[in-house]
């Protein structure tokens, strides 16, 4: 008599049949505006970067360590916002994001306007996606009162 053969489950290749949102997770998107609205995949992912790059570290009481040095930038002068910015964004991804792996971040300088402009070049680990994220970022920012 003829068993059938029964083909073993091989659980990489399960994983590199999913869909980006099945592998990166689902929330709501932040911040909250009167509705819950779902999000998931690489939208989830972009958001929660935006967040880790705006949260200044101590500011999450039970993960202080938790953030970005970028916003302690503000007040530099343009070019040292941006240099420091830019090692400053790196660190806080490649500390506190491992769904990425951080290829290159780079900046544009408006010195009329004060915008540092960061591209953030990553590749997600569970895909091999390529992503680009444009960040943008205002430096030397002067109160007028006028």
């Amino acid at each position: 008599m003829h068993k059938p053969k029964h083909k073993k489950k091989d659980k990489k290749k399960k994983k590199f049949g999913m869909k980006p949102e099945e592998i990166l997770g689902s929330d709501v998107t932040f911040p909250i505006a009167g509705s819950f609205e779902a999000i998931d995949g690489v939208h989830l992912l972009t958001q929660d970067i935006e967040q880790l790059l705006l949260t200044i570290p101590g500011e999450r009481v039970f993960r202080p360590e938790f953030g970005c040095n970028l916003r302690a930038q503000i007040w530099e002068n343009i070019e040292s916002a941006a240099i420091d910015g830019a090692a400053a964004i790196k660190e806080a991804l490649d500390n506190f994001e491992p769904r990425i792996t951080v290829l290159d971040v780079s900046f544009e300088t408006n010195a009329n306007t004060s915008l540092i402009t960061f591209n953030i070049q990553f590749i997600i680990n569970s895909t091999d996606t390529p992503v680009n994220l444009v960040f943008p970022f205002r430096a030397a920012t002067q109160l007028s009162f006028a």
